[in-house]
């Protein structure tokens, strides 16, 4: 009779190339025929800003009703995990939870790893408690990727990713830009950040030495493939699958922090009043503070946004002093040199200071403007010559070049994986169909 298990994975790759989503491809080739998936592999992407993470910080989880003994099934992932993750760099974790349920515990600790750092003692606590099978090479510190991946069970808002995998890591990629620049416009927005029309950057090709050759994001199932095969034919294509993943979603923002409250490493999101008007610093670099409750520019949350990131920056200087702003980003450690700082992913004002400047008033006869005559002797015009006391300077309101409730987004270059592309506000993908369909995956 057959069970239902979780199987995570992560921390199988490094700079000498591997990729935890491959291993994965791999294992699902070898069980496919004796296994009833649950759901798409996921692909789950936890905080962005932990120092000792992997490139992109995923972990890889299999959730599935397997006829395969337990014993059996359990040999086979590590056989296969200890077969690719041969890296000394590689800190692997595999965890293994026989059930449907996920426990509430587990979905607590895959919550708190989008936005905060975790430890391997209370991962290997879980795991003790709830009598999971593990195994971690080296350093272990990939249980704990491993375990939050199995706690994360996507169900909000969630995104797909159809990655597809190259023979040969040693022939490099290459992949038409005219094509992906054409289904990237016929695919919209079911499809997103495929290639930047700013800087002309192919953005789903990576660029180490790993298996993938590329990834297409997007909406559905249905969609990724789609525009997977207007990219066809690829040289050097292995096979390609389909992963469910919360890439996309934001979802390492969503905990809301005082400004005074965050912490090195933590992805946060938080509002304040602007307490210091932006200022660009050597290198280019845009900084400015926010309050929760004062407009003393000594304290605060200093935020920044960096000169690669051009038009985001540009936009950003265009606020001032007093504004009300919504921000989301990760958090720099302060150091004896400088203090901690929110590295910007998002800036939305909510409520914009108004902005007055007083001008002498206008002619009554001509509507010219008129100056002033000298202290307490009115104002005259210079075209007219006409001349008054009665006349008083008039308030203007400024008009701002940023609106409330704009959302100012970075280049999509500099976009981390879960970071929500502007097309993606409001959009709410929790109904989606998690049971994976025909064609989710080719094998060569």
């Amino acid at each position: 009779m057959g069970f239902y298990c979780h199987v995570g994975l992560d921390d199988t790759d490094s700079s000498e190339g591997m990729c935890t989503t491959f291993l994965t491809y791999k294992m699902v080739q070898l069980i496919r025929d004796r296994v009833r998936f649950l759901d798409y592999p996921n692909l789950i992407r936890h905080n962005p800003n932990i120092p000792w993470k992997t490139r992109g910080n995923a972990s890889l989880v299999l959730r599935m009703e397997s006829e395969i003994d337990e014993d059996s099934l359990f040999s086979l992932f590590e056989g296969t995990l200890r077969k690719f993750a041969r890296s000394v760099h590689a800190n692997s974790g595999l965890v293994f939870l026989r059930g449907r349920k996920v426990p509430e515990k587990l979905r607590d600790f895959g919550r708190r790893s989008l936005y905060t750092v975790l430890s391997q003692q209370e991962a290997k606590e879980i795991l003790k408690e709830y009598r999971m099978r593990w195994v971690g090479l080296r350093s272990e510190q990939g249980i704990v990727g491993a375990l939050a991946g199995i706690g994360n069970t996507l169900e909000g808002d969630h995104t797909f990713e159809l990655i597809a995998y190259r023979k040969d890591t040693g022939i490099p990629r290459s992949l038409d830009k005219a094509k992906i620049k054409e289904m990237q416009k016929k695919t919209y927005p079911s499809t997103f950040n495929s290639f930047d029309g700013e800087t002309g950057r192919v953005m789903i090709m990576p660029h180490g030495p790993d298996p993938v050759l590329c990834g297409v994001r997007g909406e559905s199932p249905s969609s990724v493939k789609r525009a997977f095969e207007m990219l066809l034919p690829m040289k050097n294509l292995l096979g390609w699958m389909i992963f469910r993943s919360n890439q996309g979603t934001g979802e390492h923002l969503r905990e809301e922090f005082q400004p005074e409250e965050v912490k090195a490493y933590y992805s946060v999101r938080t509002r304040g009043t602007v307490s210091s008007s932006p200022r660009i610093e050597e290198g280019g670099h845009l900084f400015f503070k926010i309050n929760s409750d004062s407009h003393d520019s000594d304290k605060g949350l200093l935020c920044a946004a960096y000169e690669p990131t051009k038009n985001f920056r540009k936009k950003v200087m265009l606020l001032k002093q007093g504004d009300f702003v919504e921000v989301g980003g990760g958090i720099r450690k302060s150091t004896s040199k400088h203090e901690k700082v929110l590295n910007l992913e998002y800036v939305i004002p909510l409520r914009l200071e108004l902005k007055t400047e007083s001008r002498n008033p206008e002619c009554p006869n001509c509507s010219s403007r008129m100056k002033s005559l000298g202290k307490e002797q009115g104002f005259g015009c210079p075209r007219c010559k006409y001349e008054s006391t009665l006349l008083k300077k008039e308030s203007m309101r400024i008009q701002r070049q940023i609106r409330e409730n704009e959302i100012m987004l970075p280049p999509m270059g500099a976009h981390r994986h879960l970071t929500r592309p502007l097309q993606r506000y409001g959009v709410d993908n929790s109904t989606c169909l998690r049971n994976p369909v025909a064609e989710w995956y080719s094998f060569e």
